[in-house]
């Protein structure tokens, strides 16, 4: 499995990674990345990976800007420190969402259920974006 953690924080990202590699050092963190401009530039250059671990704010705009740019068609874990936008985000069908700070056994969990799911449609809608960062 392939994930790409993008977090502008860069202890939770190496806590992030950390906590992965202790569920299963098989795992492979594809790229760390810290923007929504990184992101799109890597997105853009790199085969997708498997699942995206999503921090829902980032330095440079919310990361819903990504699926602006480039289509992802991988699954998403949204990651935020607060639960604010996170019905928002599962309107781009994220597979689950994590409230920071991480707890390993949640981690754990959401791994599994990724493992059992492993949903290969193209998850996220992006003509939606609008309607979630400007709702009505």
């Amino acid at each position: 499995m392939r994930i790409v953690i993008i977090e502008d924080e860069a202890f939770a990202a190496r806590r992030l990674e950390n906590m992965v590699k202790e569920f299963d050092p098989a795992i492979e963190i594809a790229a760390k990345l810290e923007s929504v401009k990184e992101s799109i530039v890597w997105f853009k250059n790199n085969p997708q990976p498997d699942l995206i671990f999503l921090d829902i704010h980032l330095d440079d705009d919310l990361s819903f800007a990504i699926f602006k740019e480039v289509k992802i068609c991988c699954s998403i874990v949204f990651t935020t420190a607060t639960d604010e936008l996170a019905t928002r985000a599962f309107q781009l069908k994220g597979i689950d969402f994590l409230l920071k700070p991480i707890i390993q056994a949640d981690l754990n969990k959401m791994i599994s259920k990724y493992k059992k799911v492993n949903n290969q449609q193209c998850p996220v809608n992006p003509d939606i974006f609008e309607d979630i960062i400007n709702p009505r």
